[in-house]
């Protein structure tokens, strides 16, 4: 009896050894699941995207997408397949000149992307959209939001993230100045496959790719800072705190013409509680001078969280913990 007893003991510990670490285990891995997840939808979606509104009209992109396209148009390969042929030697090079962090952290990305994008194929026989406007619109909406939740969760599918990181590295130069020279050569040589007209559409979808993306990735909860001049300060404040239910900052400035001291306080709102934090301030001091600009993103308390870093500042941060990375002043 004692020894049964005893087994039972032992079997409850070792059940609840089991049980602390799975639950250990899933929280070390969630998050990585988790991106995991997003990156697969956010691929789904570009690559349906691409295939329903971009291939049937011979649209083209930039970047490795857009070359696969090309090459696509030219030899009938899928562009899946270009994909994957034009990141190796560029996976090669990041790993040989940025360190192979750089491209394992990209890969599982690259290779999602290629994948939805063949996935989806059969969407371009069924032409969704006869117009090639609307169509391109569309192709920038999807595409948008597919690589716009890929870089929200710090995901990457390659392309010339890596290029332009190994030119800065040893030249010095502006990422942003060189995947601009790179995509006008892909969109100048795509004229001569798809002819002008297509090019000049595609300028509508990037436009619009580049719109809906950077929503994705930072909110489409527009966010407001007011910076509200008064000699009634913590009044203001105690206003706004109990009211609108926002923190304030007290900043001390002078004015220019006068040459005396004032203070401003600044407060962070959403685009809801502009007209209440107007009205808190009209009550307490109706000769206050308000100032409301737009603020891209806010992080913190009462917002948001921090955004993980994009597909860019990510390969930048493995370069620089990369023991041969070299730091270029601009």
């Amino acid at each position: 009896m004692i020894l049964l007893y005893i087994q039972l003991i032992n079997y409850r510990i070792f059940i609840v050894k089991w049980q602390f670490r799975e639950a250990y285990m899933w929280s070390k891995y969630k998050d990585d699941v988790y991106q995991c997840i997003i990156v697969a939808i956010g691929c789904a979606i570009f690559g349906a995207g691409l295939d329903a509104f971009v291939l049937p009209h011979k649209l083209v992109s930039t970047g490795i997408s857009g070359v696969g396209l090309i090459l696509y148009y030219i030899t009938g390969l899928s562009v899946g397949t270009w994909n994957v042929i034009l990141n190796i030697p560029i996976f090669w090079a990041a790993w040989h000149w940025l360190g192979k962090r750089v491209v394992v952290n990209t890969l599982y990305g690259t290779v999602m992307l290629s994948w939805m994008v063949d996935a989806f194929d059969f969407l371009q026989y069924n032409m969704v959209i006869s117009d090639p406007l609307l169509s391109s619109m569309m192709a920038g909406v999807t595409t948008g939001i597919g690589l716009g939740m890929v870089y929200r969760v710090g995901g990457n599918t390659g392309g010339l993230d890596p290029i332009a990181l190994i030119v800065r590295k040893y030249y010095g130069l502006q990422m942003g100045s060189i995947n601009s020279v790179i995509n006008a050569a892909i969109l100048a040589a795509a004229v001569f496959v798809v002819g002008l007209e297509a090019v000049a559409v595609t300028l509508v979808s990037l436009y619009v790719y580049t719109i809906i993306t950077n929503k994705v990735v930072i909110g489409f909860n527009q966010r407001k800072v007011a910076f509200i001049i008064t000699y009634r300060t913590y009044e203001v404040c105690d206003a706004v705190i109990s009211k609108v239910g926002r923190g304030a900052t007290i900043i001390n400035g002078i004015g220019a013409y006068t040459r005396t001291p004032k203070q401003i306080v600044m407060v962070a709102v959403n685009l809801l509680q502009v007209n209440k934090l107007k009205e808190v301030i009209e009550e307490v001091d109706n000769e206050a001078f308000i100032l409301i600009t737009d603020a891209q993103e806010v992080i913190g308390k009462g917002f948001t969280t921090p955004v993980v870093p994009t597909s860019i500042e990510n390969l930048v941060k493995e370069c620089k913990d990369n023991a041969h990375y070299v730091e270029h002043k601009d």
